[in-house]
């Protein structure tokens, strides 16, 4: 079996496979001397050998090794008359002997002739050959024939003996000096890894303490050379790591501690009697020329491969653990590097750094000195740091302090003196790093307020219970600031961490700007951190001790308390809180909130009315703070949502509104923090909002002068309008007489034929024949007085409680009182009136869409509809006339609205109104003409009479012009059409059809209002249904006028008369 070593019948088959390639080549190198050599046939049969050997390698011992390497030595001896390529695989093949065949069996002066061999093949330029120069490939042969000599030597004493024996010492160093010389002049990268690989196992196989002593300087400065990052030759991340295990080894070997080399067997040379190289003078000299040689090496902790700084770790663990007596002045960088290589590492190989670490920390007391030493200078030199461009230098330092201050915490050292120096240094930190310079965002404006209202962060963000990093303002700051997070959670995890805490909150109040910020939220942080680790630790255990609780506790109550202090600041332009404050703050509310629980609800009389008031501020941000902080405050007071927290404490919400109002408070964020509780919680706060509305229209009273402010204020009552119209109690509302108002809307005029006309003449001569006979005579004599009729007055009156007990009055037919939202909203639309003659088109605007919002849930009760109407139309009618097109369409969609919900009691009016709806029509039709560049359309003079208003179209040609009009509006994209214009239009549209559908008209105006609708009958199937369901024949008619009908098409036939079997007749 192949794992217990080859078998014979192995063997046997091995050598005749091997037989005949070995003497071929034999033969051909024989034939060498003569003048039929054959050059190409030998490299053939070398790499045919090579071949076999590769693949026979379990089956490989000994003496099959020395028969394979005896052709290969004969050629060897006649290396000037072969190729290099020959000469490549002539070493590859006995590379493979050496490890497979001979092994630990290598005969020792076989092994010293092939060191020899492989060092002279292995130089730039070797002598005694017949190349002037090696290639990289042989090169490479000849450093893995070293590798594997190495290895092999190292299990035979007589190899060990004779490599370490003094008189090979020249040839020991030639092999080292020309193993550097290749990795370092070398360009292809395997030749580096194999000459690394080589000089690895020459240092650790066979040179023993002496040997590495005497060549150090020479080894070292050569490594320096390749270790050095350059950006002229990037090394190979397998060289590197060979090279720093390389360097690790000479140095525990040389450098190190006597007991651990002793415990590595290096000292063979001291146990014989010879003197030593090293003493203390030479511990001197080595100490002073390793520094400048190891601070080059140690810059690779830059280094990107993860394997190459594990290899640097351990050289500096190295340092640390057996070199720190000899190489004293190397302790400092070298803890510094490992700190810098195991920060902000998760790997296994940094665990066990760490651990190794604690292990020397709590074993010996100087090195702990030294790491306190270390982290002192290091907080010295950080503000110096941070004040740099380097961000990269800036997280590798505090990365490093905040691993050296976890280790000296975790081996269970004092750190309260430290702790102090901690929280100034990481405040000046997070000061530093905020004065940076950055982008700077310029202040919000009063119209960014208003723009605030439409909040689209409230979509999706109404689970949220995550903050972001308050400090961040762009993306360079990020990291740094993740990484000063991090280490104040260090600090506060510590036994002693209230002394960190306690100069934070003693600084706390007395700041200012940046310095405040640094100290909220460094405290807040830690705060957050130690009292939440610490409700885990206590419910699983009882450790009896509160301490640090209760420092923290008391921490949390001035950061609570501070929080609502910035929150209920004034909002003067001149003095607006720092954004980023009011951030913290936020988070210091949230942080009470979660730490009480339920309980926290008694707080919410402070805290909830502050953060809806942030809510309402421009920055997006803050509004997704807030938003995440209403969240938390849900969460920890065990209510089912936001709405139910905003309607459970909706009474001194309203309240607080209510006197910031009355007060003349007239910061935007007031009034929108109606805004934000009608949002979150829906129409159910609506009946509490009586008293606020009301101080919003004193406030519009006083101030109606300033627009901007009018229009929040408007823009907030169009949002409780908006509410309010979903609210579920309008629902409810039965109309009792709407029922009556449908009746008379389905009597609509129609045609009169004869039948019917006889029979009205009919039935009135029939009515007036009895009432002629029923005249009464003039009276023949005086009236009688009051007394003589009294008891006929009685009888009367008994007659009427008569009535009044057996039929129900008017008054039992009322519907039920409306609820409060109903009041509200009515009342919201009626004072809305007021302002439409505003200046500003955009409050104009704001306030018909607001009317247009409240009508349809007003209709619901008739009774105060009706009233409405009244008040509103005179102001509604004139917006007809505004110079805005915006606010001509508004108008228009509040009369379709009005139309649509009033039905008949709407008749007078749209009749008063038609010479202005004309108006409208003829000024958009010319506009529409004129714009889309087919020709213009001539005013026609103004007539009274409604079939003369809409003579504008009234020419054929001037109908195709008009028609030709729409149809490009519509249908050609790339041609320019003024917006406005089509916006004023579609309302017009959209108003005359609900005229139609919900007005009776008479057939004059009807015959009006199909010409002006005419053009768009084609394009609109539904105004063309909405026509022929009033008179189809008219439709018919116009159509045929027109010749729209392709052919003689004829109106549907009323369904009562095609039940009896009536059709049109055929036209032949």
């Amino acid at each position: 079996m192949p794992f217990l070593g080859p078998t014979m019948e192995g063997r046997n088959q091995t050598f005749q496979h091997l037989k005949p390639i070995c003497v071929s080549l034999s033969q051909d190198v024989l034939a060498l001397n003569g003048p039929r050599g054959d050059v190409a046939k030998i490299t053939r049969s070398v790499q045919e050998l090579k071949t076999v050997v590769a693949k026979e390698v379990p089956n490989l011992d000994p003496k099959l090794g020395d028969y394979i390497f005896f052709p290969l030595s004969q050629l060897l001896k006649l290396s000037q008359k072969v190729p290099l390529r020959c000469l490549e695989l002539c070493l590859e093949c006995i590379a493979i002997v050496i490890e497979h065949a001979w092994g630990q069996h290598i005969q020792t002066q076989l092994a010293a002739q092939i060191v020899i061999l492989c060092t002279l093949m292995a130089e730039k330029n070797p002598r005694r050959f017949a190349f002037g120069e090696t290639s990289e490939e042989l090169k490479t042969a000849a450093f893995l024939c070293l590798k594997n000599i190495f290895i092999a030597a190292s299990a035979s004493a007589d190899c060990v003996t004779f490599f370490r024996s003094e008189s090979n010492f020249p040839q020991l160093g030639q092999t080292i000096s020309t193993t550097l010389d290749g990795i370092i002049d070398s360009e292809a990268v395997q030749t580096q890894v194999a000459g690394a690989d080589s000089l690895k196992a020459l240092v650790e196989n066979v040179a023993d303490r002496e040997i590495c002593a005497s060549f150090l300087p020479g080894i070292v400065s050569k490594l320096t050379k390749i270790l050095t990052p350059s950006t002229t030759m990037r090394r190979s991340h397998k060289v590197l790591t060979t090279c720093l295990d390389v360097l690790e080894g000479l140095l525990k070997s040389t450098v190190g501690t006597e007991e651990q080399v002793v415990s590595n067997g290096m000292t063979s040379d001291n146990q014989s009697g010879k003197s030593s190289v090293i003493d203390t003078k030479w511990r001197e000299n080595a100490a002073t020329q390793l520094k400048p040689a190891l601070q080059s090496v140690l810059r690779l902790s830059e280094h990107s491969r993860e394997d190459v700084r594990e290899s640097l770790a351990g050289l500096c663990l190295t340092l640390l653990e057996h070199c720190r007596t000899t190489l004293a002045n190397c302790s400092q960088m070298a803890l510094e590097t490992v700190f810098q290589l195991s920060a902000g590492s998760d790997s296994d190989n940094s665990h066990t750094t760490t651990i190794r670490l604690e292990m020397l920390l709590k074993a010996d007391t100087p090195f702990a000195n030294l790491l306190q030493s270390t982290i002192n200078d290091w907080l010295q030199s950080l503000p110096t740091v941070m004040q740099g461009s380097n961000e990269h230098a800036k997280v590798r330092k505090i990365q490093q302090v905040s691993a050296a201050y976890g280790l000296i915490r975790d081996a269970g050292l004092e750190t309260s003196m430290l702790d102090k120096r901690l929280a100034s240094a990481l405040r000046d930190s997070v000061v530093i790093t905020l004065q940076a310079p950055s982008v700077k965002t310029e202040g919000k404006d009063f119209v960014s307020s208003v723009q605030s209202l439409d909040l689209s962060v409230l979509d999706g963000e109404k689970t949220g219970t995550e903050f972001s990093n308050a400090l961040v303002e762009h993306r360079g700051q990020e990291e740094v600031f993740s990484c000063i997070e991090g280490f104040a959670k260090v600090v506060s995890s510590s036994g002693s961490s209230a002394a960190f805490a306690g100069d934070l909150a003693r600084s706390l109040r007395y700041s200012n700007a940046e310095i405040q910020v640094a100290n909220f939220w460094l405290l807040l942080t830690a705060t957050q951190n130690a009292l939440q680790c610490q409700d885990d630790i206590s419910s699983l255990l009882d450790l009896g001790s509160d301490e640090g609780k209760a420092a923290y506790t008391d921490c949390l109550e001035e950061l609570y308390s501070l929080a609502l202090t910035i929150l209920n600041s004034l909002s003067d332009e001149d003095s607006l809180p720092d954004e980023r404050l009011q951030s913290l703050a936020l988070r210091a509310l949230a942080l009470r909130a979660q730490i009480a629980g339920s309980d926290f609800r008694y707080e919410l009389i402070d805290s909830l009315y502050p953060v809806l008031h942030t809510l309402a501020t421009p920055s997006t941000e803050l509004q997704r703070d807030s938003m995440t902080t209403l969240n938390i405050f849900t969460t920890a007071c065990r209510y089912d949502s936001v709405r139910d927290l905003i309607v459970e404490n909706v009474d001194y919400l309203t309240n607080a509104v209510s006197l910031k109002l009355n007060a003349f408070d007239l910061s935007p964020q007031v009034p929108m923090v109606m805004v934000m509780m009608v949002r979150l919680a829906g129409s159910s706060v609506i009946p509490y909002m009586e008293d606020v509305v009301e101080s919003i229209f004193a406030v519009l009273e006083g101030w109606h002068g300033y627009s901007m402010l009018v229009e929040v204020l408007f823009r907030v009552l169009r949002v409780v309008a908006e509410e309010g119209a979903r609210a579920p109690q309008l629902a409810a509302i039965e109309n009792g007489e709407k029922s009556k108002v449908e009746a008379v809307i389905k009597e609509k005029w129609r045609p009169t034929n004869v039948t019917e006309l006889a029979s009205s003449l009919r039935e009135k001569r029939a009515e007036e024949s009895p009432e002629r006979e029923r005249r009464e005579k003039a009276p023949q004599r005086p009236w009688k007085g009051s007394e003589e009729v009294g008891g006929e007055a009685k009888e009367n009156d008994s007659e009427d409680e008569l009535d009044a007990a057996g039929r129900p009055t008017d008054d039992a037919d009322l519907p039920p009182p409306a609820p409060k939202t109903y009041g509200l909203l009515l009342k919201i639309t009626e004072l809305t009136q007021h302002f439409l003659p505003a200046a500003s088109p955009s409050l104009r605007t704001s306030l018909l869409s607001l009317i247009r919002t409240s009508v349809p849930p007003i209709s619901k009760h008739e009774n105060s509809f009706l009233p409405l109407i009244n008040t509103l139309w005179p102001e509604i009618v004139s917006r007809l006339d505004d110079s805005e097109p915006q606010v001509q369409a508004s108008a228009l969609d509040i009369i379709s609205v009005l139309c649509e919900h009033a039905g008949d009691f709407m008749r007078t009016r749209i009749i008063e109104l038609w010479p202005g709806l004309a108006e409208v029509y003829r000024r958009t039709a010319r506009d529409i003409v004129s714009n889309s560049g087919s020709g213009k359309v001539d005013d026609p003079k103004k007539r009274s009479s409604g079939r003369e208003i809409i003579s504008v179209t009234a020419g054929r040609s001037c109908t195709s012009t008009f028609d030709r009009a729409l149809r490009t509006m519509y249908d050609s994209p790339t041609h320019y059409i003024d917006t406005s214009m089509r916006l004023v239009w579609d309302a017009f549209v959209e108003a005359l059809t609900t005229v139609i559908k919900h007005v009776p008209l008479s057939p004059e105006l009807f015959d009006d209002a199909l010409e002006m609708l005419a053009p768009v009958l084609d394009s609109r199937p539904d105004i063309r249904k909405a026509l022929e369901d009033e008179n189809a024949d008219a439709v018919w008619l116009l159509l045929t006028k027109r010749g729209r009908l392709t052919s003689l098409e004829c109106p549907e036939m009323p369904e009562a008369l095609s039940s009896k079997g009536i059709v049109w007749p055929i036209v032949a």
